[in-house]
């Protein structure tokens, strides 16, 4: 028996100016449209007009790939749309517009606050096992390992101290390039150095922001570990962090900020994640495309929930393959300055309809009362499963 066919009502948001890839949700003129697709087709938007075409249809000129949706086996699914031409905008999920207001995070998810992106690095909910972060920029997560004659170094000295030898538990290391009278120093010596740097304190629970330091000679970076007695150990001692705790990515956008690369480590055990501009945000972020406070993380039934806080370029989620259009659920997905809001439905009558367009000279309000009306409409509130990424309601 053939399942019954799928449409999919689509309304489109595209702003008017063209910054930085960003879409100002709070922006009063948006041009937007409504319009129903019914069979597989590409999206596309010339100057701010987005239409559908086929996907055997070449490119016209000066127009740019948005996505593509593909019908298999009556249920339509969403893609990047690649064409010989051009490839599209990576897609973003948009955070505020998911059914239950949330995205369940998971390792290796990129995140985009404004133009400012973090990757998920790690998420550790229990106590089990005594996790702690994992340390490791650069994709090295070098080792430094101490001279195994410590005796032949007596009469070396520390580049920092100025003591001469190793001490107890405490061995001469050549962390860097640097040669000569400053190739050694005292490990302990290192360790104040840096711990000074990067003026971690005992925050609560945990929390701190660590990057990786290079020495101020030879700018050579510093290893992430050292070898003592057989094991692994970190080369800065950081404080013990409590779970639940995420750690967040810093991802530059060009080889020059390199030096604010880093890791947020922060513990949620007893306080909510707050990411903005503002002085009572957790990680602050100095960019003027973020809000005050502009997203949220919370620790919720042993998930880590990533709510928008109403920012003005919004918070969102990198697609990572093709989703499924579940019928009666609904999806925004942001490409640069247009912002596509998706609900599939397999009602017959549907594919008949009229699209919805807002009257002349509607304002933003009216616009969104139109969108959220579409997608909210026959939109399932049930716990979803647990593939979809999506939050479950809050207590």
């Amino acid at each position: 028996q053939a399942l019954p066919s799928q449409a999919v009502q689509v309304v489109s948001r595209t702003w008017a100016r063209d910054s930085h890839d960003l879409f100002d949700f709070e922006a009063h003129q948006l041009h937007t449209k409504t319009f129903t697709v019914q069979k597989s087709m590409v999206c596309v938007r010339r100057d701010t007009n987005v239409e559908t075409l086929s996907e055997r249809s070449s490119l016209p000129l000066g127009s740019d790939p948005l996505l593509r949706l593909e019908q298999k086996d009556g249920t339509f699914w969403v893609d990047k749309a690649n064409s010989p031409q051009s490839s599209s905008k990576k897609l973003w999920l948009v955070v505020r517009d998911m059914p239950h207001g949330g995205h369940r995070l998971s390792e290796n998810d990129m995140i985009k606050l404004g133009r400012f992106k973090f990757r998920v690095r790690q998420l550790v909910a229990s106590a089990n096992g005594s996790a702690q972060p994992e340390l490791r920029l650069f994709d090295s997560g070098s080792v430094c390992c101490p001279d195994s004659s410590q005796g032949d170094l007596r009469s070396t000295t520390c580049r920092i101290c100025l003591g001469e030898g190793p001490g107890e538990d405490d061995p001469l290391i050549a962390p860097c390039a640097c040669k000569g009278s400053i190739e050694y120093v005292h490990l302990k010596c290192l360790r104040r150095w840096i711990r000074g740097r990067l003026n971690l304190s005992d925050a609560s629970a945990g929390s701190y922001f660590y990057r990786a330091l290079p020495c101020e000679l030879c700018k050579a970076i510093y290893p992430t570990y050292v070898a003592l007695g057989g094991e692994r150990t970190p080369l800065i001692e950081v404080p013990q962090t409590q779970p639940p705790f995420i750690v967040l990515e810093n991802m530059v956008r060009d080889s020059r900020q390199h030096a604010s690369r880093g890791l947020h480590v922060v513990s949620l055990a007893d306080m909510v994640l707050k990411l903005g501009r503002g002085h009572e945000s957790h990680v602050r972020i100095a960019d003027v495309s973020i809000s005050r406070c502009h997203a949220m993380i919370r620790f919720h039934r042993g998930q880590f929930i990533l709510e928008d806080n109403n920012s003005k370029f919004g918070t969102l989620v990198a697609m990572k393959k093709p989703r499924l259009l579940e019928s009666g659920s609904s999806v925004s997905i942001q490409m640069g300055r247009t912002v596509l809001s998706l609900f599939a439905h397999s009602d017959p009558s549907a594919a008949n309809m009229q699209p919805l367009l807002p009257p002349a000279g509607s304002t933003v309000q009216d616009e969104r009362a139109l969108q959220h009306s579409l997608l909210n409409c026959g939109s399932s509130r049930m716990e979803p499963d647990d593939a979809t990424g999506e939050a479950g309601p809050s207590e």
